[in-house]
């Protein structure tokens, strides 16, 4: 009984004692929802930096090697009857390094700036062809335990400052309209990539792969456009819409996509409603060959008016056109990633690595070689199960 009594009079002493150490009020925070991060005006003097000694005084240094911009919503937007959506308001710094940005940030807001709400990354396109500080601002995006995890990262094709400032016509401000695109992946076939599997798959082997954003000059119109490649944390190559769905499909993470065919000169459009992937491998004397099989279930949207398609025949002649035109599509995909870009965005390595250890044992010093000459097969199996309502 003493020792009840013990226990919960502390409980009721931490109880009344323990409180918010570090209350700020919510009009008082700044929200940070939008980051995008551009290479500085002085990002040539990098090599300059190596001549410095660790003794040397660098602090202080106004050295431009980067440029952060940081959008908040304006809250006094926010409120009953005024919607859940805001517009944002900028900051923009420039820094010798990611940290050196964010403080030159929190001297220009008179709020306290937050980054547990940020929901989307840009990086401009010029950012990546500096490995060394790509290699910096993923460093820091690491260690920084208030950054979310789960907000969309996405490469800009221009200076990433001009495309978080676009305005949209549908939504209030970027990020919202961005989220809702990548959202709807399954519809327009756009790769997802949140901050945490970036910085995975860079830690993994250095490459990674991200959608990249582009803006129509003549129409005004912001849209996400295939992928960016980045190789050993450098940019090397871009992949189209069409390419990146065939990606996703050899890699079978496709949610879902359209496929178009034609047979007596009318276009037949197939929706694929779902994907089962199979990858075999086979070693001979060190050379390798991998079977990709692929099976598609889809459904058919239009054919045109007197095209019968009830006959089992006729059916079947469609799957097959349709498997010969896919088939060829990846292995035209494979050929850029593996022959022209040198990477390996199916996830080769990590099959063999998972379910072949012993091979893989043999294989991971001299990868970058066996990859390169190895043979990839792509097999494709489709299924039509539904070709829509016909009176």
């Amino acid at each position: 009984m003493i020792k009840f009594r013990k226990i919960l009079s502390l409980s009721i002493i931490c109880i009344l004692l323990t409180g918010c150490w570090d209350k700020v009020e919510l009009d008082r925070r700044s929200l940070i929802s939008i980051i995008s991060i551009d290479a500085g005006e002085q990002v040539g003097k990098e090599k300059e930096l190596k001549n410095f000694s660790a003794n040397d005084a660098f602090t202080g240094m106004d050295l431009k090697k980067l440029r952060v911009t940081f959008g908040a919503p304006d809250i006094s937007q926010l409120g009953p009857g005024k919607g859940g959506t805001a517009k944002d308001m900028y900051i923009t710094t420039d820094g010798y390094s990611m940290q050196d940005a964010v403080e030159k940030a929190s001297l220009k807001s008179s709020r306290d700036i937050r980054f547990s709400h940020s929901r989307l990354l840009v990086l401009g396109k010029e950012l990546t062809t500096y490995p060394e500080i790509l290699r910096e601002v993923v460093d820091y995006l690491q260690r920084e335990p208030s950054l979310n995890r789960n907000m969309y990262v996405i490469m800009s094709d221009g200076k990433a400052e001009e495309y978080i400032k676009y305005k949209p016509t549908m939504e209030k401000n970027i990020e919202s309209y961005i989220n809702g695109l990548i959202e709807n992946s399954n519809k327009n076939s756009i790769l997802p990539v949140t901050l945490n599997e970036f910085l995975v798959l860079l830690s993994e082997n250095g490459n990674a792969l991200l959608p990249r954003m582009t803006i129509e000059k003549d129409k005004n119109e912001l849209k996400i456009s295939g992928i960016g490649i980045i190789k050993d944390y450098k940019y090397k190559g871009d992949l189209s819409t069409i390419e990146t769905s065939n990606l996703e499909m050899l890699r079978g993470k496709l949610k879902g996509g359209r496929k178009v065919i034609y047979k007596n000169g009318h276009p037949i459009d197939i929706v694929i409603d779902g994907i089962d992937r199979k990858i075999s491998v086979s070693n001979q004397d060190g050379k390798l060959t991998f079977d990709i099989f692929l099976d598609i279930e889809g459904e058919l949207k239009d054919y045109y008016v007197g095209g019968e398609i009830f006959s089992k025949d006729v059916l079947q002649a469609l799957q097959n056109n349709f498997n010969n035109s896919v088939k060829q599509e990846c292995e035209a995909v494979v050929k850029v990633t593996q022959r022209e870009l040198g990477v390996d965005p199916i996830g080769l390595r990590e099959y063999v690595e998972k379910y072949h250890p012993l091979l893989w044992k043999q294989i991971k010093d001299k990868w970058s070689d066996v990859y390169s000459s190895a043979t990839i097969n792509v097999g494709i199996n489709s299924n039509i199960r539904r070709i829509g309502v016909v009176k």
